[in-house]
């Protein structure tokens, strides 16, 4: 346990600083931004992103009223080893006020309530409204356990060695996960990104990809043919594909496929590329914009900032964004775990139900640690 990194977390969430600290996949040490300059940094468009320097916090649908969030690095703290001078500047900085807390407890979806709608998308689904919605739903750990958060996200960054790791903080907006899934890497000169969908537990007979059904096949080939017209729309001609294989996710496994191609294909629409691409039908639906006015409409929660994307930028000069899956928003009052499946017509909805309780408990175990889990 980085018991310089607690003390960090522990001064600026009780002063509320805005920070983030976060791990890129197989890093071995974390990277913390705090911003000492007064002010939150908030925009409305993804076009007034271009040039800053930071970490980035996007939202899944800014027409929620939710904006793209800034922490400026104005102060970095990088390696596992953190000098008690360190400390002593975070601990020395000014409070600022705190939070104005929402204090409206999140809806809850039970498993009858999600079961039915599952029934509805593909009720919509055959009457050839689109052909995949992402269904999500929270699952609430009631209880003040704001304590136990900087330890929870080094237990999180233990467990799950692979995942872009992050503990966000900015006035209210408090949020920690451990995403699979990058939503766009720029990293000598080159631009990555995946089609991810899909999900099985973790099983050695799941990692044959012969195996899989059609159902999971034909979401993760959704995402694929997606980020082909993408693609195709700003003319991009040349780029690498990989064959579709399995990826180990924590406790869970998905289909991928990753794209590759040359920064200078995008002819510097690299921020139009990225509005373009999010949110992918691998967390919204597909045709996109059908699928997001329904689960808008079916689902009784706001997703925040859950689905949206996020990330350093700028950072030792690569930029790396990933969609903000295996995430918490955090309270004073409750932690609400957020979580989902994409629905097509060939969907049970009592797997439906399973697979959420799968990624839920991917979290679920590392909190259970520190507090006490209801059932």
């Amino acid at each position: 346990m980085n018991k310089g990194l607690i003390a960090i977390h522990n001064a600026t969430i009780a002063k509320n600083i805005p920070f983030v600290t976060f791990r890129l996949p197989q890093q071995e040490h974390s990277t913390t931004y705090i911003q000492t300059t007064p002010g939150n940094v908030e925009w409305d468009s993804i076009r007034d992103i271009a040039g800053e320097t930071g970490f980035l916090m996007a939202p899944f649908d800014t027409r929620n009223g939710h904006r793209y969030i800034l922490v400026k690095p104005d102060m970095e703290i990088h390696g596992g080893e953190i000098s008690r001078e360190t400390i002593r500047k975070v601990e020395a900085l000014e409070a600022r006020p705190q939070p104005h807390w929402n204090g409206e407890a999140p809806v809850v979806t039970g498993r009858e309530a999600y079961m039915e709608q599952v029934d509805a998308i593909k009720s919509s689904i055959a009457t050839g409204a689109f052909q995949k919605a992402v269904l999500s739903r929270i699952r609430v750990v009631e209880g003040m356990h704001m304590e136990i958060i900087p330890k929870l996200y080094q237990a999180i960054c233990r467990r799950h060695p692979n995942a872009f790791t992050y503990l966000f903080k900015s006035d209210e907006h408090f949020w920690l996960g451990a995403s699979p899934e990058p939503l766009l890497r720029l990293r000598d000169g080159k631009v990555s990104t995946v089609s991810l969908a899909g999900t099985r537990p973790y099983a050695e007979k799941h990692l044959d990809l012969n195996k899989w059904t059609a159902k999971e096949v034909l979401e993760q080939e959704y995402v694929t043919r997606y980020i082909h017209d993408v693609l195709r729309a700003f003319r991009v001609k040349d780029y690498r594909i990989s064959s579709p294989y399995v990826k180990k996710a924590g406790n869970l496994l998905h289909l991928r496929t990753d794209f590759t191609l040359d920064f200078e294909r995008l002819n510097g629409r690299l921020w139009d590329f990225v509005d373009a691409m999010h949110p992918t039908p691998a967390v919204a639906g597909q045709p996109k914009e059908d699928a997001i006015c329904f689960i808008k409409q079916l689902e009784p929660h706001d997703r925040d900032y859950y689905t949206g994307f996020l990330g350093p930028l700028q950072h030792q000069g690569a930029t790396d964004l990933f969609v903000n899956l295996r995430c918490m928003k955090i309270t004073p009052a409750y932690i609400s775990l957020y979580v989902g499946g994409g629905i097509t017509l060939e969907s049970d909805p009592a797997e439906e139900w399973n697979e959420t309780r799968l990624k839920a408990q991917s979290l679920l175990k590392i909190m259970g640690t520190y507090m006490e889990i209801p059932e």
